[in-house]
């Protein structure tokens, strides 16, 4: 990342902001360290995010919520010689899987009940990130006060 905003500059920006991925957050911590101006980094993200990522996450939507293209991607794995045949069947069971995961609360309101939902794993990262985000807040408050007392 470092590497993209100091030798590409505005192109680094916008291939780091265009790609759905994490790591944009080290590219415009990367840029701050750098002082990369303020308009170059504003323009790249917003041309990264704004048209090109949003583009690339509307075309994931359509083809993943469209039958006949879901259909037409089963069966090209299909045809991929000695594999083909023994992914189908998993690949049609998965989706399956997934859309009745999907429509299961189709019926009742669509509202969970209550019940608990997720795994164990999801229930930490969202505490790992909340203990984050509540250190970020606390820095903050600590270095305004040391910055008012000087």
């Amino acid at each position: 990342v470092q590497w993209a905003v100091q030798k590409v500059g505005f192109m680094g920006i916008l291939l780091c902001a265009s790609i759905p991925n994490p790591l944009f957050d080290l590219a415009g911590i990367t840029c701050g360290h750098f002082l990369v101006p303020f308009w170059t980094f504003f323009g790249a993200t917003l041309i990264g995010k704004a048209i090109i990522k949003m583009h690339i996450q509307k075309l994931f939507v359509i083809f993943a919520f469209n039958e006949g293209l879901i259909e037409h991607a089963i069966s090209l794995i299909h045809k991929i010689p000695g594999v083909g045949m023994k992914l189908e069947a998993p690949i049609r069971a998965l989706l399956a899987q997934q859309k009745d995961k999907l429509h299961k609360n189709k019926g009742g309101g669509g509202a969970d009940t209550g019940a608990p939902s997720g795994n164990i794993l999801s229930a930490i990262f969202e505490k790992f990130v909340l203990v984050m985000v509540v250190y970020f807040v606390v820095s903050i408050v600590h270095s305004l006060a040391q910055s008012y007392k000087k």
